[in-house]
């Protein structure tokens, strides 16, 4: 009896021991500290479980960064008090509390924790740097050998602007720390051509800006959606499929000069939740190329396509009662614009004309109010003469006092009174023997038999004898036509003709027309003064026919075309 009784009392101290609570907390050491960390602190205490089960970290609501608490289950009562020894002793460079704590403790704080992770410690990374085209594929080929979680389609989060275009930036979220040690280690790798950041992270850190990018792109006022990145092939009917389920009752693309997509369009949906469900797409993979998807507006819209007629303009588009027309026939009179906005009040109308008097196709008219230039701008599209089956469509689009002063020439007319002192030639009176040279061949032939009139600087000879012309030579080859304009500021020029070559390249040459003989004297006083890196010589053109003087003159008397070099100079010299 008494060996059963000693028995019993030996078991109930063994329960009462297994009962008993070897838990203890430590605070205070760094944010990203690791469970490896942890254990290697507490060396010669035996965790329960070991490291990754028996450590328990704790994120507190005013911790942003990271974990700052832990709590350690372990196995005796010696470890405890070999734990306790270590309070306010360093990890790194910040020291550790260490206390005893209790089951229930635990247990109330990993229930109110802000941590979700499975183990100690964060597994999330920031990757910055990255390029605007990168997709999660190559996300998870940059990172190859680390364990993603949720794999590359729910464990990459891509970070976008709060227009929805990409930011260069995104959170990767991987298994284990060791996945998260080996990923650090690409830091400033490179990632096609640009090369990244790879930082540590937080859970929290990821869903703040997630839920910062959310709002910024719920803020969306109008249901429009621009697409950037298209390929020149795109077609509309492919990029509709795009979007399977929502309604498009708009599309246009941006077109450059030869008619192909210039890279970026848009699309109105029906409605602002579908603009928002579109936005969810961010990037589409379309044949070779990589679209972003953001969110635009209609001011957006009409400023990449000021002449679309798929978006209905409002006043609020309108800045001034301008319109300006485009299309119009040489023949068009005032009369015919106001009939064709008739009901309209149009206060002034002017039409551009050409020097002859003709109309360039271009008109611009001032309306009485905004509301009245809305409804002009509903004209757009319709013939000039209603019922006319022949007549163009004229283009009506909005415009602004700037671009009418700017646009339109003053008609020239020749001068009635006080003959100007430049010689007036008149090509229609000139003999037979007059048009020949010694050659026998026509004076508007050149030595190949071409055509004069087909070469860059020929041009409407009334427009050029109403005019007084310069020849510029030495241009530098990068030179457009505000180059010379400026070059000769504040003198007002009538127009300017770059001279190019027969594969279309430009030659340095330039003819200049001015409107009166005094701004040309002025003009000539600029003969040898510099544009960028060249001097310019300026040389009177009395004939609109004459050739511009070559520059240089060279001996090409050795070489195997010299013969016909020389021949070619003998037969201009003939003609000057």
């Amino acid at each position: 009896n008494e060996y059963k009784s000693y028995l019993s009392l030996i078991m109930e101290v063994v329960e009462d021991k297994e009962h008993e609570e070897f838990i203890v907390k430590a605070k205070g050491f760094p944010y990203d500290t690791t469970p490896v960390e942890l254990a290697i602190f507490f060396a010669g205490c035996d965790i329960a479980d070991g490291k990754h089960k028996g450590i328990h970290f704790i994120q507190t609501e005013g911790s942003k960064k990271g974990r700052t608490e832990a709590f350690l289950e372990l196995m005796c009562e010696d470890d405890v008090e070999r734990a306790l020894q270590l309070n306010k002793k360093y990890i790194r460079d910040r020291y550790v509390e260490v206390s005893r704590s209790t089951k229930d403790e635990m247990e109330i704080a990993l229930e109110n924790s802000n941590d979700t992770g499975d183990v100690g410690v964060s597994c999330v990374i920031k990757v910055t740097g990255l390029p605007f085209t990168a997709l999660p594929e190559e996300i998870a080929t940059f990172f190859a050998g680390s364990d993603i979680k949720g794999g590359k389609k729910n464990g990459v989060d891509f970070i976008r602007n709060d227009d929805g275009s990409p930011s260069g930036i995104c959170f990767v979220e991987f298994l284990t720390s060791e996945d998260v040690q080996l990923a650090l280690a690409k830091d400033k790798k490179y990632l096609g051509n640009r090369f990244c950041h790879v930082l540590k992270s937080s859970v929290t850190e990821r869903d703040a800006a997630l839920e910062k990018q959310k709002e910024a792109l719920s803020n969306i006022t109008e249901p429009i959606v621009k697409l950037r990145g298209l390929p020149y092939k795109a077609m509309e009917s492919e990029i509709r499929e795009f979007f399977p389920d929502l309604e498009i009752i708009s599309f246009e693309m941006v077109l450059n000069d030869l008619g192909n997509c210039a890279g970026e369009a848009f699309l109105e949906f029906a409605s602002i939740h579908d603009a928002k469900e579109a936005l969810k797409y961010f990037k589409i993979k379309y044949l070779h190329r990589c679209v972003d998807v953001m969110k635009s507006s209609k001011a957006e819209w009409l400023s990449e396509i000021p002449q679309s007629s798929k978006v209905t303009k409002t006043v609020d588009d309108i800045d001034e009662p301008i319109v300006k027309l485009d299309g119009l026939p040489a023949n068009v009179s005032k009369n015919q614009i106001v009939d064709f906005f008739f009901g309209l009040d149009c206060k002034t109308v002017q039409i551009v004309r050409k020097p002859k008097g003709d109309c360039n196709g271009e008109a611009f008219i001032q309306f009485g109010d905004l509301e009245t230039t809305v409804r002009a701008l509903e004209k757009n599209g319709e013939p000039l003469e209603a019922g006319s089956r022949d007549a163009s469509e004229v283009e009506v689009v909005a415009s602004s006092l700037c671009e009418w002063r700017k646009e339109p020439k003053v008609k020239m007319e020749a001068p009635t009174s006080a003959p100007s002192k430049r010689k007036v030639i008149d090509h229609s009176s000139y003999s037979s023997s007059r048009h020949n040279d010694s050659y026998g061949s026509s004076r508007h032939n050149d030595s190949y038999g071409n055509s004069r009139n087909n070469d860059s600087y020929s041009h409407d000879r009334s427009y050029y004898d109403r005019e007084f012309l310069v020849n510029m030579v030495g241009l530098p080859f990068t030179a457009n036509e505000d180059d010379v304009r400026h070059f000769f500021s504040p003198i007002k020029i009538t127009r300017v003709d770059l001279v190019r070559g027969n594969g279309g390249q430009l030659r340095g040459m330039a003819v200049v027309g001015f409107y009166s003989d005094f701004d040309r004297l002025e003009a000539l006083k600029r003969d040898k003064c510099s544009m960028g890196s060249r001097y310019i010589n300026l040389y009177i053109r009395d004939d609109p026919r004459q050739e511009p003087p070559l520059r240089l003159k060279r001996d090409r008397s050795r070489s195997p075309m010299g013969d016909r070099y020389r021949q070619r100079s003998t037969y201009r010299n003939v003609r000057r």
